[in-house]
């Protein structure tokens, strides 16, 4: 007999509706904050003949005029509540 392992619980969902303060690096070593933008969708660039092509996915982000901006996925590294200090602490800079 084989002990039984509790079911996993489920991982919760970020709430999309709300907005953030979004963080992203972009070229150049840059990190930009787009403040209290939301999470529109994820879109695809190309067609989903080339699934595997990581840089052809972003986030759509709706920001605070009502406009909406794509950024690739992989280039956002934080997002917080708006106005929230993210608190960080750089010990080593380049």
């Amino acid at each position: 007999m084989t002990p039984t392992q509790p079911p996993e619980a489920p991982v919760p969902l970020i709430d999309t509706a709300k907005p953030y303060d979004i963080y992203c690096h972009e070229a150049g070593q840059r990190i930009v904050v787009y403040r209290s933008a939301r999470f529109a969708t994820i879109r695809r660039l190309f067609s989903s003949s080339q699934k595997f092509d990581v840089m052809a996915d972003f986030y759509e982000l709706e920001l605070t005029t009502g406009k909406n901006i794509f950024v690739m996925r992989h280039s956002v590294i934080k997002f917080c509540e708006p106005g929230i200090d993210p608190g960080e602490e750089v010990v080593t800079s380049r």
